[in-house]
């Protein structure tokens, strides 16, 4: 299953993932890396989507859409 994930740089230089309008709900993690950004969002819906705790959804089963957006504190125009 595919989930649409916004990747933001933060003004302290730590890496923000936000995933909205999906089954697993209104997600928002916080890493040090690429890597460990979308690690923790992969593990956040797997577990917000895993029906009870004796379930799993398997780790392949989670597919990021990676959209990197302008770095918080950016002034460029729009236009």
């Amino acid at each position: 299953m595919r989930f649409p994930v916004t990747l933001k740089k933060l003004i302290d230089g730590k890496l923000q993932a936000r995933c909205i309008g999906t089954v697993a709900g209104e997600l928002t993690v916080v890493g040090n890396s690429r890597e460990e950004v979308l690690e923790r969002a992969r593990n956040e819906i797997r577990y917000r989507i895993e029906l009870c705790p004796c379930s799993t959804v398997a780790d392949d089963f989670v597919e990021l859409d990676v959209l990197d957006a302008a770095p918080s504190g950016w002034r460029g125009s729009v236009f």
